[in-house]
């Protein structure tokens, strides 16, 4: 019994089966053209390619609420960092991320995820030369310079769009119960420390200025940002009172924006949250670092020096007077006015008998006469 060649049989195709497939793949393809640029909005999908710098993706958010705000409809899709994300998917609009770990964006394996797809827009903040290879109807690709604060308005080309944060509406912070919502909160951002030759002692130093000679944060709590690793902010925590400093290691995005907009002051090493707080309507930020950077148009103060009675007086200018309550200033007018009268009572009684003698000399003078 002969074995049985179980291989397919050998079959020739005719120039017209080819010209059939290259038929269909082209109708196909004018089909998928159709679909994605026709009058449904709901079909059509814009990408996104963000740098993979963390302050330059955090401020990328701003192209990202252009294009929410111009086509909100639109589903997005973002190619950046896995630990980016953060940044982008609480926005208000429909999203998804082709991710990646790599600092430098690993060009092949975007190439195989995103070649052969239709985009009704695509936004390159990168150097990638991909988007050149992507075929979409419209494309936009905006030069993003590292340490930008701002970028040029996709939709409105004369207007810059600022950096955005999105969070969920109720987020739980870690902090003492006993706190209440009026304690002002002064946030110790002690990430990047190696920038400032700033150490706790420093840091210590100006809490004590503050609550001592600054009165809008007589009563302030200490938030410190860090590491797990930090000496700064161990050393901090080993040397004030547990009662007036609160130590967040590795703080989540989310939660450190909502704790920023409930911060009255913002001061330390770390950049993005340095970057942050401006947008999260943080009264005063004020950077620390050993010299002066080329950055342009920064959204903070930049100090370069370690005197904390210099940083102290210079807070306790800045920050917005605090306005008494009615029986508060009532009750400051009249002591007031108490002081002054008991000082004039003196001054009064001493005046009047001045005037006497005076005018005892005068009688005396004309009796002799």
């Amino acid at each position: 019994m002969g074995l049985k060649n179980t291989h397919a049989p050998h079959v020739r195709f005719s120039g017209a089966f080819f010209k059939s497939i290259e038929s269909k793949a082209l109708s196909h393809l004018v089909w998928l053209a159709e679909v994605a640029y026709s009058g449904d909005m709901s079909l059509r999908k814009n990408l996104l390619l963000v740098p993979s710098n963390r302050l330059d993706a955090f401020t990328a958010t701003g192209v990202l609420a252009d294009m929410l705000k111009a086509e909100p409809s639109v589903e997005v899709e973002i190619i950046c960092r896995e630990s980016d994300v953060v940044y982008f998917e609480n926005a208000p609009g429909r999203m998804s991320f082709i991710t990646h770990n790599k600092d430098v964006p690993p060009r092949f394996s975007l190439m195989l995820k995103t070649l052969g797809r239709t985009w009704h827009r695509i936004v390159s903040l990168t150097n990638l030369r991909l988007p050149f290879l992507l075929w979409a109807q419209h494309r936009h690709s905006f030069k993003f310079t590292a340490g930008a604060y701002a970028l040029p308005s996709l939709f409105r080309p004369d207007r810059a769009t600022p950096p955005h944060i999105w969070g969920p509406e109720k987020i739980h912070l870690p902090l003492p119960e006993t706190l209440t919502p009026l304690t002002p909160l002064v946030v110790f951002a002690t990430q990047e420390s190696g920038r400032a030759d700033w150490d706790w002692r420093h840091y210590a130093e100006l809490a004590w200025r503050l609550a001592d000679s600054v009165p809008q944060l007589a009563n302030a709590h200490i938030v410190v940002l860090s590491s797990k690793d930090c000496r700064v902010a161990q050393g901090l925590v080993d040397n004030l009172p547990a009662g007036q400093i609160t130590c967040l290691p590795d703080l989540p995005y989310a939660k450190t924006a909502a704790l920023l907009r409930r911060a009255k002051m913002v001061l330390g090493t770390d950049r993005l949250v340095a970057r942050m707080a401006p947008y999260a309507s943080c009264g005063l930020v004020l950077r620390l670092d050993r010299a002066e950077t080329l950055e342009t148009g920064r959204p903070y103060g930049l100090y370069t020096g370690h005197d904390a009675g210099q940083v102290a007086s210079y807070i306790g200018g800045a920050l917005p007077k605090v306005p008494m309550e009615p029986k508060a200033a009532a009750a400051k007018m009249a002591t007031q006015d108490e002081n002054i009268a008991t000082v004039a009572r003196p001054l009064a009684s001493q005046s009047k008998a001045e005037l006497q003698a005076l005018a005892d000399q005068i009688n005396r003078i004309n009796n002799d006469r």
